[in-house]
């Protein structure tokens, strides 16, 4: 209830943002500026899961803050996700006659038949359980 009268009264305020050319009826109706702020809100809303305010709020306090996660039931700030870090995985895949081989080493004698390169991120927990974290990475 607080969040849409906040949003309504922050329209009406922008309202009064358009152009005063002396025929302007007191009670005009949403001008650009409020048209276009909406609109940002709603594409924010929309991939980011956030609104800008969330965003504002975000960005001053450090912490990762949701307007939809908190009207679910969960907090509205939390802590950031800690960076997991990852090994980058490097596949080059040759054509042969039935089906595509890749190995972790280019294959100087089959250049000519170099159909791709694959690049992974790979967690290093994932990439050390699994055994393919090569020697020469960090661990």
């Amino acid at each position: 209830m607080g969040r849409t009268l906040i949003c309504l009264l922050s329209i009406v305020a922008l309202s009064g943002c358009g152009a005063w050319n002396g025929t302007t009826k007191a009670l005009q109706p949403i001008t650009p500026p409020a048209v276009t702020y909406v609109l940002a809100d709603g594409i924010s809303l929309i991939n980011t899961q956030k609104t800008i305010e969330d965003h504002v709020i975000s960005l001053i306090t450090g912490m990762d803050c949701s307007t939809v996660r908190a009207s679910k039931g969960d907090h509205y700030c939390l802590e950031p996700p800690q960076a997991t870090p990852v090994y980058i995985r490097t596949s080059y895949c040759y054509k042969s006659i039935a089906r595509v081989s890749c190995y972790d080493q280019p294959l100087e004698s089959d250049a000519n038949r170099l159909y791709g390169i694959r690049i992974e991120r790979v967690p290093i927990t994932t990439a050390i359980n699994s055994g393919t974290l090569p020697a020469s990475a960090p661990q």
